[in-house]
């Protein structure tokens, strides 16, 4: 079975939810692509910085500082339902680049990841007449699917190379996602 922080995965889940609220009430309202480039921006940085702490000696001590982790879970459930996505890379990025442990971290974001995905697409639901059901049953079904492989993987992986992992990953989507906006 595997195990995570509780109290990491609820103080991600509530202000996750409520930021993701308000995210749908903005994107209802305004067109929110003119952000998607500053957002690509800021996660290219993000992953470098990841990168670079997963080269850091092992002297340096992981962070126990999660005081800002309300207001960085609800600005993470913000730019989810605003821009379509963002909660795992600006959530797990943020939390890893301060020098939280990649596993528990991982684990407590992609279970948020779930919760937070079912509250946006009820959310949509209220403030939208025309809903894409088969598009999030479809990302309801896979995130079933992919969580607990993900929990698994970051299990057996070693923390350096999952922090390489992540951050390569996350630099590489924004470059891609960058030059399709540019």
């Amino acid at each position: 079975m595997v195990t995570f922080p509780k109290d990491l995965f609820i103080r991600l889940l509530i202000p996750g939810i409520i930021g993701a609220l308000f995210g749908v009430l903005l994107v209802t309202q305004i067109d929110m692509n003119i952000f998607k480039p500053i957002m690509c921006a800021y996660l290219l940085i993000m992953g470098l910085i990841i990168v670079k702490k997963a080269f850091k000696k092992k002297s340096q001590q992981l962070s126990s500082n999660t005081s800002n982790i309300g207001k960085l879970a609800f600005f993470g459930g913000f730019v989810d339902s605003a821009g379509g996505g963002g909660w795992g890379p600006i959530v797990t990025t943020n939390l890893l680049g301060k020098g939280q442990d990649p596993r528990s971290t991982i684990g407590s974001v992609n279970f948020a990841e779930f919760f937070l995905t079912l509250s946006t697409a009820g959310f949509f639901t209220i403030f939208v007449t025309a809903s894409p059901w088969i598009s999030v049953a479809g990302l309801v079904v896979g995130g079933l699917f992919a969580a607990p492989f993900a929990a698994l993987l970051c299990r057996k992986i070693p923390p350096k190379i999952l922090m390489i992992i992540v951050g390569l990953v996350v630099c590489v989507v924004s470059m891609f996602t960058l030059v399709q906006i540019l």
